[in-house]
């Protein structure tokens, strides 16, 4: 069992719910979840992961207008923050929100872990810039960004250290990190575990609360984390990078 916590460093993890073949446990001092034994996230087949960007394409490009519509959104409200104009946008998919920085006249790079994906964002927006690969190995500049949108991704990661160290290190003091991830209250709903939600293993890995992530956050250099009000549902938040 990965029993350590990454946030809080506890050792004593407990069960939390099966969901065959999978366990996910909790740890009681700070309720941050995650899956045991974490999976490896490179173990899916290459020819599974380019059927699975294929239909993720058709789903984006099926709802085309309202991504952009809400990827103008939320440019807005970071370019509004933001101390400059270069941003990074982490698991670009098909490139909505690089896009939709361009058309506000910022200088917009996209991350994206799927190569299927990111030649068909930089097929369908040229003046952007689309690299894949994993935001913890490509090689991007130190301090080189001052605006971060990074939404449904961490909850994917296998080592949530490890990815906002990386986060923070390509942030200048005083950029801002727009962050959405699944809450574990959506799932965990109810005192039956057996009619709890789907978690989505093995895709999603990880599961925080507002108060973890954002001790997660400070641990990493993050000052200022606004947690937005949501209607019950996920986490969405922004962050500053602390000088």
């Amino acid at each position: 069992m990965s029993d350590r916590c990454q946030v809080c460093g506890g050792q004593e993890a407990m069960p939390m719910v099966h969901q065959e073949p999978h366990l996910w446990v909790r740890c009681p001092d700070c309720n941050f979840a995650w899956l045991s034994p974490m999976p490896d996230s490179h173990a899916q087949p290459a020819g599974e992961r380019d059927g699975t960007a294929a239909s993720c394409i058709a789903r984006h490009v099926d709802k085309i207008d309202s991504r952009m519509r809400r990827s103008r959104r939320r440019v807005r409200r970071l370019a509004r923050r933001m101390p400059g104009n270069r941003l990074l946008d982490i698991g670009s998919n098909i490139g909505c929100l690089v896009a939709a920085a361009l058309e506000r006249g910022l200088e917009a790079t996209g991350v994206e872990c799927s190569p299927v994906l990111v030649a068909e964002a930089q097929k369908r927006y040229p003046r952007g810039r689309f690299i894949a690969g994993a935001l913890e190995e490509v090689d991007l500049p130190a301090a080189s960004f001052d605006g971060v949108h990074c939404s449904e991704v961490i909850e994917q990661v296998a080592d949530s250290n490890r990815f906002l160290a990386a986060v923070a290190r390509v942030m200048v003091p005083g950029a801002i990190l727009y962050l959405t991830t699944p809450a574990l209250r959506e799932v965990t709903r109810g005192n039956d575990p057996a009619r709890w939600r789907h978690f989505g293993a093995p895709d999603h890995k990880l599961y925080f609360s507002p108060a973890n992530i954002r001790t997660q956050l400070h641990k990493h250099g993050f000052a200022e984390v606004r947690v937005l009000f949501n209607f019950g549902r996920g986490i969405k938040l922004f962050a500053t990078r602390a000088g």
